[in-house]
């Protein structure tokens, strides 16, 4: 894979991304958020299953770890979005970017140097604005904390993939994860809710939607690009995600947000560039 393929590839994982915000908004009327969540999983889990025999069982517990952390992400991001709308829920969710220098202060006991903690500032501003509801007034509901806990969900997920991802293959820390995820939330979800699955078309286009495309396809477009682009240049991509969950959200679903939500949103993805911009520009080449 060349760069100019590479960035395309990232192009579009965050297109898929993106676009699965307003759709898992519109398939919950077909369904609860965890049995939604769950078959997802499952369904990844059986596209991965011919190449599981050669995850090592240093593979596996790595992938524990991540898939815990995914599966507790999707899970609170997935539920948040009964009360949250899909442009909101993708902006909030970019907050992982900025969250990440703190997960490394808590685990690590070092300090974000002040571009990260000067993003952390612009991102939370950023926040307060996008979650007031008209001018002002409003804030926080329960969607939007509930989003917040999958941004730090992520931002763990990030670190923890750094760590294992030094020496363990990613692409099988990727299914192992997946498998881990499917069996979590299948197991979470008897617990925290009455399950429903209503196929209809819309539900089972996409449960397919976030299994092949958003769990194993994008990630592994994700894992190829990464090896030829900086993961300064690919954070910067990654900050297109929530702009396209707001303009696709705004063409399925109708979601508008106001001027100062749009500032808000703005805010949050200049956050989230900050500690990379920090980098000097030869490395993004």
């Amino acid at each position: 894979m060349n760069r100019r393929q590479a960035v395309f590839s990232l192009w579009t994982t965050c297109l898929i991304w993106g676009a699965a915000f307003p759709l898992v908004k519109l398939a919950l009327g077909d369904a609860s958020p965890m049995a939604f969540t769950a078959a997802r999983f499952l369904l990844a889990t059986v596209l991965v299953s011919p190449s599981l025999r050669e995850v090592t069982r240093e593979e596996w517990l790595g992938g524990a770890t991540l898939g815990v952390l995914l599966a507790i992400g999707f899970a609170t991001q997935t539920i948040g979005l009964q009360w949250t709308t899909p442009s909101r829920s993708g902006f909030l969710t970019s907050l992982y970017i900025p969250f990440t220098p703190l997960v490394v202060l808590a685990i690590y006991r070092t300090l974000p140097d002040r571009y990260a903690g000067l993003g952390l500032v612009v991102a939370v501003t950023g926040m307060s604005l996008l979650t007031r509801s008209a001018g002002l007034e409003g804030g926080l509901n329960r969607g939007d904390l509930l989003t917040l806990l999958c941004a730090v969900a992520f931002a763990c997920h990030m670190v923890a993939t750094s760590h294992y991802a030094r020496r363990q293959r990613v692409e099988r820390l990727m299914m192992a994860q997946i498998v881990t995820a499917g069996v979590l939330t299948t197991l979470a979800t008897p617990l925290l809710e009455t399950p429903r699955l209503h196929w209809s078309p819309l539900l089972i286009g996409m449960i397919c939607y976030e299994a092949a495309l958003a769990s194993v396809v994008a990630i592994r477009m994700q894992l190829s690009a990464q090896r030829v682009l900086s993961p300064t240049y690919a954070a910067l991509v990654y900050t297109l995600e929530p702009v396209i969950a707001a303009l696709t959200s705004l063409v399925l679903t109708g979601d508008r947000l106001t001027p100062i939500q749009w500032l808000g949103g703005g805010l949050i993805i200049a956050g989230s560039m900050v500690p990379e911009l920090r980098k000097r520009p030869a490395a993004a080449s």
